[in-house]
């Protein structure tokens, strides 16, 4: 629910200040420092998959929930805000372009999460029972 309702007042926000003439026609012709976001490329798949390794192991390992929301925040807000104002101003292949870097940066996120689950898992499971329960006591032991 926060996401979409998230999308939906930075769509209000933008389409209240086109209105009130805060924003030039080209407004989004002139960032390129966001053009990353409707832009989606190699990286863009990098880093949303860093982003779930990291966020995987981070519930594994039982370490603090915060980085997790960090680094999914930091590959999924930007083009999500993109698309709505992307919208907004009439920027049709920009906001697709941005969802698209969304659902790449979505799929990347659970596809890296998932591969750590089993990697885990599997290694767990060929572990000779001593050791992995002292894996298991370290994890625990390691909370932060």
């Amino acid at each position: 629910m926060g996401f979409p309702l998230a999308m939906l007042l930075a769509a209000l926000t933008t389409w209240v200040s086109a209105a009130l003439g805060l924003f030039a026609d080209n407004t989004l012709d002139t960032g390129s420092a966001v053009e990353f976001i409707y832009h989606p490329g190699p990286y863009s798949l990098i880093v949303a998959v860093l982003a779930g390794t990291a966020g995987m192991l981070s519930v594994i390992s039982r370490r603090s929930a915060a980085l997790i929301g960090v680094f999914i925040s930091v590959t999924t807000v930007p083009a999500a805000g993109f698309v709505a104002v992307a919208l907004v101003l009439g920027e049709f292949e920009k906001a697709m372009g941005s969802a698209l870097q969304l659902a790449l940066n979505l799929m990347g996120i659970v596809a890296a999460a998932v591969l750590v689950l089993v990697f885990y898992r599997l290694v767990s499971r060929r572990l000779p029972e001593a050791a992995a329960r002292r894996l298991r006591w370290q994890l625990t032991r390691t909370r932060g």
